[in-house]
């Protein structure tokens, strides 16, 4: 099935730019934490961060998924074409996803990550050689590390034939499994949204948590 949507060049260059700049900005927050290092509970604060922004990544995931596929249209201003648009018709064929190479896999996730990367690197210089800053600084680096890679993970989840690691970290779930990704593709496609690893699909759709912020965004004439 061929997109309905465009493709620009403009796009594509914007993302590898969000690519390059993400690369660059990810490694060198991750060496001024490292090397600022000066005590145990500073280094114990960097090896918490990681499950932290593990888990804190799939979250992100899950409600910006929810966004994409509940708020506004593809006519919306700004994100309309660019964030709504793919959003809407990945449920038309989900297996557009697979026909995309890295660039158009990641490029966007790295874009919107790259204001989120600045925020961590001015509380890393206000305080760098505190526990809780190595901690806030790690845990932020490394949701936007595990969110730049949510795309990959979902696009791995809808290939028949993922590469062999991959479908041993499917078989573990620290990775998203296609069959749990299976229930958000069932429609009405109103729950499981979480992408990354999926493991706060179950525990947020018993609270009701996606009913109750889209009863948040009715309340704020977000959504009709």
């Amino acid at each position: 099935m061929a997109r309905s949507y465009s493709y620009s060049p403009w796009h594509r260059l914007v993302e590898w730019t969000g690519i390059i700049g993400f690369t660059a900005l990810s490694l060198l927050l991750l060496f001024r934490i490292a090397r600022s290092g000066a005590s145990p509970a500073h280094w114990a604060a960097i090896v918490a961060s990681v499950p932290l922004g593990y888990v804190l990544a799939d979250l992100v995931s899950g409600l910006v998924h929810w966004a994409g596929d509940t708020l506004g249209d593809e006519q919306t201003p700004l994100l309309g074409a660019g964030f709504i648009r793919p959003f809407r018709f990945h449920h038309v064929d989900p297996i557009d996803i697979t026909r995309h190479d890295f660039v158009e896999t990641n490029g966007n996730n790295c874009v919107v990550t790259l204001p989120v990367l600045g925020v961590a690197w001015w509380i890393q210089a206000v305080a760098p050689r505190e526990a809780v800053t190595a901690l806030a600084v790690g845990t932020v680096t490394f949701v936007c590390v595990f969110s730049m890679a949510t795309n990959q993970i979902h696009k791995w989840s809808h290939e028949p034939a993922p590469p062999p690691l991959v479908r041993v970290a499917q078989r573990l779930w620290l990775v998203l499994p296609p069959a749990h990704h299976d229930v958000h593709h069932t429609p009405p496609h109103d729950t499981y949204y979480c992408i990354t690893t999926g493991w706060l699909n179950a525990p947020l759709a018993r609270l009701r948590f996606w009913r109750l912020i889209e009863a948040l965004a009715r309340r704020l004439q977000l959504l009709a």
